[in-house]
């Protein structure tokens, strides 16, 4: 959804998340509003600018705290969370200013089909069919709220058709996670698939590596402004979720192959071997 995603690489180069993210939305608002600009009245109504962002512009959460609302105060803590910070500032002043129809969504982690061999759940699945060591920052208790990517299509479906222009929904899955326990049942999955060669599990791959910097303890998201005013609810729990996800990727080797062939794939290898 036009943005620059993976923390890693906004730690490593935040420039192209600040011209991606703030200074891209800025040219898609311009844009958008001078189309806008130009309809009639009865497509001016119709229309929408839909900004897709993030619950990492809320910041950290205790194990113990409650989960992400609509209110929670803004405090992102990597250059990625702040460059979509902005950009949500942007999009909302440009309703405010403006009058321009916009709706925002903050949702938690997507996964499933498609997913780019830099994030976590695809990156554990390719390294572990290539027997290689499946990197888990830290203790691997950092917790992320999963969302399955077909639940966030539909939800942003039912926003775009019944949302309140001006209004932010929370987008979650309701599917709070530790990182080790998502790879651990990565493993399992493969293991029941696809068992290695040698009868061995696939958690053996499993190594833990120094933690990045300003890593978020946890993430959670609660959609139940989204459930109560729109009526939208996840289809999946993460046990089906994954399963899907991991058979995917099975089923898919020529996607992949094509994906991280060439310049990603010399990246990848420099970045986890």
């Amino acid at each position: 959804f036009a943005a620059e995603s993976h923390v890693d690489r906004s730690i490593h180069g935040p420039a192209e998340f600040v011209t991606t993210n703030i200074v891209g939305t800025f040219n898609l608002l311009e844009c958008a509003r001078e189309h806008w600009n130009g309809l009639d009245d009865l497509a001016k109504k119709a229309f929408r600018f839909h900004h897709v962002s993030t619950d990492e512009v809320y910041g950290s959460l205790s194990a113990t705290a409650p989960a992400f609302t609509e209110t929670h105060a803004y405090e992102p803590n990597s250059p990625y969370s702040a460059s979509k910070a902005a950009s949500d500032h942007l999009v909302r002043a440009w309703f405010h200013t403006y009058g321009f129809p916009v709706i925002t969504t903050n949702c938690s982690n997507n996964y499933g089909p498609y997913h780019f061999p830099e994030k976590l759940i695809p990156l554990v699945i390719l390294n572990a069919l290539n027997s290689k060591l499946l990197p888990i920052y830290g203790d691997g208790q950092q917790i992320r709220d999963w969302l399955y990517v077909g639940d966030h299509c539909s939800a942003i479906r039912e926003v775009l058709a019944n949302g309140k222009l001006g209004e932010t929904y929370n987008i979650g899955g309701w599917n709070e996670k530790a990182n080790i326990d998502v790879v651990k049942a990565i493993c399992a999955i493969l293991d029941e698939l696809k068992p290695r060669s040698d009868g061995k599990s696939y958690v053996e791959q499993i190594t833990y590596v120094k933690d990045r910097p300003g890593h978020d303890r946890r993430y959670a998201i609660d959609a139940s402004k989204l459930e109560r005013e729109l009526g939208w609810h996840p289809s999946e729990t993460f046990d089906t979720g994954i399963r899907k996800t991991v058979q995917w990727y099975l089923d898919n080797p020529i996607w992949i192959e094509g994906v991280v062939s060439g310049s990603y794939r010399d990246w990848l290898s420099k970045q986890y071997n």
